[in-house]
């Protein structure tokens, strides 16, 4: 292969960039190349925090193992898992060295960080900073970081296809800011680009989530599974404005309470764990009220929590800015499309099923998400398998062994990717599709509309669209096979969970095909 970087990583936000840094720092030539700004990536979005087992008073990173499980509705590889509960409260220590400055409570030396409690959790665990910008400390520290090594970075440069060369990774086609088609090739190439939010017309994701590197792995016939399974946040903001400003599950660890239009309190009636139970239940018992009672809104009441503007000053300010004041007003919410509980699988060290091609973040299927990711947990594994596959690089290591999502994943032959006549249909052709037909609720005719709706399109007007139609795609076809009712894929037509489905659908190529876990995590209880 002719020469070219030792490692390609795509993408700017936690995965990437703590992959940059550990590669860099071994002595790897490094380039970053990121569709927009180094720091504008979806990392900085995230409110809440970060959840690791820190401490072990109250805590253990095998209650954080459970907690991760019950969220993931029977569908997490538990080995994935006890990677990430062990080996996170380290990550986070080396986040910390790097420069990221959590919230403490106390003072001087007796200052010990601030824990939150969110949903799905069954202790307090949630690192934070800025009371709610956590995403944005983390992105600053790791940029940081980044520009302090000899990582090149390369903004504004949008990778549009893998480059394939006897059966192996050897970098990417991209189009440089002049709009230009460029090779970039290196020896290992990272898929790092983020989730799909974009897919829907109302998403916490910013304009960049248009799905780029499982769509380019869709099309080189690399697998990719269980993208069914969107994650609606539940408590996004009511307002035109986009991305939906979201209300981080944080307030209602911190007392806050969704209401219906009659200011009666309904979570007590869904869950044991009330209005902090997983994302999944709760988005469903919203989703539920506002189509049966014709709404577009339900409420979020949490004027009871004291020194709210400190606590949550980016909550506060949105919600200002909307002439809303959260410590006397209910704020109207509704679910939004938020996080891909799946993508381009691995296994336990990032590797994909096509060799010298790696995955982690968002962008991948690891197993530690199942069927609902658990809060909190996104940015934790976007430091832990950056991590685990710069060291498995570093090692010597080429492709895939059975191990997590890996076991029953098989490859194929990997051709180049073919070519897609440009058109005109845009992202709010595809938007208007998927939120109407394969939105939080779900059956038989609604996705077959949405099928047949996203096959009639015209040829896409640009790369981006390109992948929205890609993912979109997958998405619709693994959700018409997927005949119950689990995590965030909900069917009205089969309401139920079946043990029948307790495996993947995996895309390699052609139609989902069903992988059975190899060991199945626990189911947990309703």
């Amino acid at each position: 292969m002719p020469a070219g970087f030792d490692l390609v990583v795509l993408g700017s936000g936690v995965a990437g960039l703590s992959a940059a840094v550990h590669a860099a720092s071994a002595g790897q030539s490094v380039l970053v190349l990121t569709k927009g700004e180094l720091a504008h990536s979806a990392t900085r979005y995230a409110q809440g925090g970060v959840a690791a087992a820190l401490f072990d008073d109250d805590d253990s990173p095998e209650l954080h193992l459970s907690d991760t499980l019950a969220a993931g509705a029977g569908l997490c590889d538990a080995d994935a898992v006890r990677v990430l509960a062990t080996e996170g409260p380290d990550r986070v220590r080396e986040l910390m060295a790097m420069g990221a400055e959590f919230d403490r409570t106390g003072d001087g030396a007796a200052a010990t960080l601030a824990l939150a409690r969110e949903g799905g959790h069954s202790v307090p665990r949630v690192v934070h900073a800025g009371g709610d910008a956590t995403g944005a400390e983390i992105e600053r520290a790791l940029v940081e970081a980044t520009t302090a090594t000899a990582a090149e970075v390369r903004e504004r440069w949008l990778a549009v296809d893998l480059l394939v060369e006897d059966g192996r990774a050897a970098g990417v086609r991209a189009i440089d800011p002049s709009g230009a088609e460029v090779e970039v090739r290196a020896r290992h190439t990272m898929l790092a680009t983020g989730g799909a939010g974009q897919c829907f017309a109302v998403t916490t994701n910013p304009s960049l989530s248009t799905g780029d590197g499982i769509a380019m792995a869709l099309r080189a016939g690399v697998a990719v599974a269980d993208v069914e399974f969107m994650q609606f946040h539940p408590t996004a903001l009511h307002h035109p404005s986009m991305p939906r400003p979201l209300l981080s599950e944080a307030l209602r660890g911190e007392g806050a309470v969704l209401r219906d239009q009659h200011g009666v309190a309904f979570m007590a009636d869904e869950h044991p764990l009330g209005d902090l139970a997983p994302r999944d239940v709760v988005a469903r018992a919203i989703a539920r009220r506002l189509i049966d009672r014709g709404l577009d809104h339900l409420w979020l009441d949490a004027t009871s929590i004291e020194g709210f503007s400190a606590r949550f000053p980016t909550i506060s300010n949105a919600c200002h800015e909307v002439g809303l004041d959260p410590t006397r007003d209910w704020l109207p919410v509704a679910p939004a499309a938020h996080y891909l509980s799946g993508g381009v699988c691995t296994d336990l060290d990032g590797a994909t099923t096509l060799p010298g091609l790696w995955a982690c973040g968002e962008a991948a299927c690891s197993g530690v998400h199942g069927a609902n990711r658990l809060a909190s947990n996104s940015l934790l594994d976007g430091l832990v398998f950056a991590k685990r596959t710069i060291d498995a690089i570093e090692a010597g290591k080429d492709g895939p062994d059975a191990t997590g999502v890996m076991r029953g994943v098989t490859a194929r032959a990997h051709a180049p990717a073919a070519a897609v006549a440009r058109g005109d249909a845009t992202r709010t052709d595809v938007q208007q599709i998927m939120t109407r037909d394969a939105g939080v609720l779900r059956d038989a005719a609604s996705l077959e509309r949405a099928a047949k709706g996203l096959a009639t399109l015209p040829g896409p007007s640009s790369p981006d669209v390109q992948n929205l139609m890609t993912v979109s795609d997958a998405l619709v076809r693994a959700a018409i096979v997927r005949l119950e009712s689990r995590g965030t894929h909900t069917r009205l037509d089969f309401p139920e969970r079946s043990s029948e489905f307790l495996g993947r659908f995996v895309f390699a190529g052609g139609e989902p095909g069903f992988v059975p876990l190899a060991a199945p995590a626990p189911e947990p209880a309703r």
